[in-house]
């Protein structure tokens, strides 16, 4: 790499002044030259490595074509309505992918390395926080493994893998290197990022649905936002990444149907931090598995599953990571006093959601 060169020809320093026969500046320049040669054989061995890992990583990288139906001089005709990138799941062809990437799709394909396309079709989708899972159609497929998220830490390595502005549709997916800026992020909008993890690998257009690998070759998570400056749609060093955990957490229920929700608990909580810490209950849906344990207003959220809520951004950060079906536990401060409620999210019936 050209910094880890440049900082050895700095780190050699100045030379010593010439004295009587010039044997210290000879013996001082050897040295430096030597100094200097092991930096470029540790760069070179560094360049090697990341050679070999963005071929396999390029190898589980897809690029994602959605097709759209529009109506042209009266009549409906299919046209491209789109790309973005995607990830490789399994070798039988699930790839993960953002829901913004394929919304209002027809027909989906994928793009493998080397540039043959394949048809997929789009098995869940979750709406809220922007994942979907396809299957790609035909072969065995040579596929990626999650990393753990809560291992991730800021100032990691991490390359992003895609097609931004279309770059990858030749089948030669885009590799960029980066590094982990933050975690726990919240980004609003269209779609709900929480728990996002933020990084400095550039992400443009295009990479939507892609993903960000370790230097394991392990998906960190899926790219899908970045910041912009104005009207400017470019990198601007700040992009956003759906976690791996929170993907995976929802993987069961992706396979099982067509569209999954967030965890339902049928607690409103105040958006913000009470002043002894936690967030406070300001509503209990009716029939809900918050009331029917027996949860109520006024009652103030401590813990969730035996870690601290000491914040409402980490209560939202905690709670996107719940699937229905899943049991939780909730420390609670009522009338000054503890207690603990253990519920089961589910999601509301029709009737309920009336």
């Amino acid at each position: 790499m050209p910094s880890i060169l440049l900082a050895c020809v700095f780190a050699l320093g100045p030379l010593p002044p010439a004295t009587a026969g010039g044997n210290a500046l000879d013996a001082a320049a050897a040295q430096d030259a030597q100094e200097l040669e092991a930096c470029i054989q540790e760069a070179e061995g560094i360049e090697r490595s990341m050679v070999a890992l963005s071929k396999r990583l390029r190898a589980s990288t897809v690029s994602v074509m959605q097709f759209v139906e529009v109506e042209q001089n009266g009549k409906k005709a299919v046209v491209n309505g789109g790309v973005g990138s995607g990830v490789i799941l399994s070798r039988d062809g699930l790839v993960m992918t953002n829901v913004h990437v394929i919304a209002n799709a027809v027909r989906v394909e994928i793009v493998l390395t080397g540039g043959e396309r394949v048809e997929a079709e789009i098995l869940s989708q979750h709406k809220l926080y922007d994942f979907a899972l396809l299957r790609a159609k035909g072969r065995s497929f040579q596929a990626a493994e999650f990393a753990k998220t809560k291992l991730v830490k800021p100032g990691q390595w991490a390359i992003a893998c895609g097609n931004p502005r279309g770059l990858a549709l030749d089948g030669e997916p885009i590799v960029t290197l980066g590094i982990i800026s933050g975690l726990g992020r919240l980004a609003g909008g269209q779609f709900d990022y929480q728990n996002a993890i933020q990084t400095d690998a550039e992400i443009n257009p295009g990479n939507s649905g892609g993903p960000l690998f370790d230097l394991s070759g392990r998906v960190i998570g899926i790219n899908g936002k970045i910041a912009t400056l104005g009207d400017a749609v470019a990198n601007v060093g700040v992009g956003y990444t759906i976690p791996g955990d929170q993907v995976q957490a929802f993987m069961s229920g992706m396979r099982a149907s067509d569209e999954v929700v967030a965890g339902y608990s049928g607690l409103q909580v105040q958006p913000q931090t009470h002043a002894d810490g936690g967030v406070l209950v300001t509503g209990v849906t009716p029939g809900s598995p918050a009331q029917k344990v027996g949860i109520r207003v006024g009652d103030r959220v401590t813990q969730l599953n035996g870690k601290d809520v000491d914040s409402y951004t980490t209560w939202l950060n905690q709670t996107a990571m719940l699937p229905n079906g899943r049991t939780i536990s909730l420390r609670l401060v009522r009338d000054g006093k503890g207690l603990t409620k253990k519920l089961t999210l589910q999601a509301p019936q029709s009737s309920e959601r009336k």
